[in-house]
């Protein structure tokens, strides 16, 4: 609790005390970022030094997931992952498997599938970072697969599967990926259909551990209270002899439609976790791809930081029009989500009165920003600035170097990036966006946005749809729920 004679004084003292701590603490640090190498097979390695506490973090991770899935097979990199943890060549089934973590002490461990990769990691003591590597070693590379557990872990990815069904975010969410990226939806859905886990066969785990589970398709990360020559020393031994292969993973991801609609399209989701007293609005552009235009995510990321800060020109606007009756500059803003080949630009605010001609206000929401505030910025009639500009690599700045503080954070980032993209645009993201111009934000706002078709869609109450239906209708808004959002209740 703040003491309430506490004076601007001793605050500001307080604050310069601060910085320079955190200044010195990262003038230790030898870097921003983690150490990186890779083994002669390909396998790629990230290491973060910190000397904090006696304990390691250990993280494996393979490019795969839904971006890798196929309309028949979905949800079986989902099973896969399930499958590491039910034995291997070290642990003969999954007891041994949760006796061994028992035994180094394990106390936080898991495993998860995403769109774009499938990771596994546990923390362990530091004085066995040897055993902890080798652990992660035999189960992603000699894990048993064995029949049994193969039909008893089915039963529960399926439980998994649909205990979402009825999740207003995932039926939204899904909804949204086969209207937009019509292509493939099924890439965008990492947990996968029920018939095609039921009907999945070892075979197919078994080839996909051929296949996808290779060193130049996978990477390490430690950090921690570890040494990064023994590191690199311990890489080389443990997975040095793991044999690679000529796998292209960029040749798995399906091109999505760059434009997937021939007009805008508005919709509307019935929702009872929203509060009858406000309604959400999203206005979603199809962005750019990094693996086809990663000149243009750079200004798009700037472009993003500027909009969701409340003070900003385009969060003014909107809250000035009271017509509109945003809440406040703090519910609106938006961004640039950064993917390989599902690129998404998104805009939103939160109203409040629904129930005052809400489907109107929702089209002159989607009007003011589509034909009036980035229109102007895509004109240059507004601009960022270079003042606001450099106020923003500062606050960046800022952030990069609190996050570089926490490994596990650190090295969650440098997973990300070299996911959705690769090593260097972990490395080199932060120096391209500091580099950006206002001319620069114009040019990729004139090419995925303006002029461009969107997916406009408002969240609302029950109750308030109920009442004000004839006006959605009238205006054309097609109803998103469960019977129409997944794509595999679809014909081919």
């Amino acid at each position: 609790m703040k003491n309430k004679f506490f004076t601007k004084t001793s605050r500001a003292l307080c604050a310069f005390f601060a910085a320079a701590a955190l200044f010195a603490s990262c003038k230790k640090s030898a870097s921003l970022y983690p150490e990186y190498f890779q083994l002669d097979n390909g396998l790629s390695v990230f290491v973060r030094e910190d000397h904090k506490v006696p304990l390691a973090y250990i993280e494996i991770a393979v490019r795969a997931g839904g971006v890798t899935q196929r309309r028949d097979n979905t949800g079986i990199f989902h099973l896969y992952e399930h499958m590491m943890f039910k034995g291997n060549s070290m642990c003969k089934d999954s007891a041994a498997f949760q006796k061994t973590l028992s035994e180094l002490g394990v106390d936080d461990w898991n495993g998860t599938t995403g769109e774009h990769c499938v990771n596994y990691y546990f923390t362990i003591p530091s004085e066995d970072l040897k055993k902890g590597m080798e652990f992660w070693s035999a189960a992603i590379r000699e894990p048993l697969l064995d029949q049994k557990e193969f039909e008893d872990e089915k039963k529960v990815v399926i439980s998994e599967i649909q205990a979402k069904y009825n999740s207003p975010g995932t039926i939204l969410g899904s909804f949204f990926n086969k209207t937009f990226f019509p292509n493939a939806p099924w890439q965008l859905d990492p947990s996968g259909a029920v018939a095609t886990v039921q009907e999945a066969s070892l075979d197919e785990l078994k080839s996909i551990k051929e296949k996808y589970y290779v060193p130049n398709n996978a990477a390490l990360f430690i950090g921690g209270d570890v040494d990064a020559k023994e590191v690199r020393r311990l890489a080389q031994e443990i997975f040095g002899d793991w044999q690679k292969s000529d796998f292209d993973f960029n040749s798995e991801c399906a091109v999505q439609n760059p434009e997937p609609f021939n007009q805008t399209r508005f919709f509307v989701m019935p929702n009872e976790q929203v509060s009858p007293q406000i309604a959400q609005i999203l206005v979603y552009y199809r962005g750019p791809d990094a693996d086809f235009d990663r000149a243009s995510t750079y200004p798009l990321d700037v472009f993003t930081d500027y909009i969701n800060d409340p003070s900003s020109i385009y969060a003014k606007e909107l809250w000035d029009d009271k017509e509109l009756k945003v809440i406040s500059g703090d519910y609106v803003g938006g961004g640039y989500s950064t993917r390989r080949r599902t690129g998404l630009i998104h805009f939103y605010g939160t109203v409040l009165e629904p129930e005052a001609a809400l489907p109107s206000r929702v089209k002159k929401f989607y009007d003011d920003i589509s034909k009036s505030i980035i229109q102007d910025f895509a004109d240059e009639k507004k601009v960022i600035g270079k003042k606001k500009l450099l106020e923003m690599k500062k606050s960046r700045d800022d952030r990069q170097i609190i996050a570089a503080e926490n490994f596990q954070s650190l090295l969650s980032d440098a997973r990300g990036w070299w996911t959705l993209c690769d090593k260097d645009y972990c490395y080199y993201r932060n120096k391209k966006m500091d580099a950006v111009t206002d001319p620069q934000i114009a040019a990729a706002l004139k090419k995925y946005v303006v002029g461009k078709n969107a997916f406009v869609v408002t969240v609302v109450n029950p109750t308030v749809y109920k009442n004000l239906k004839k006006e959605f209708d009238g205006l054309s808004f097609e109803e998103v729920k469960k019977e129409n959002a997944f794509w595999f209740n679809d014909k081919e």
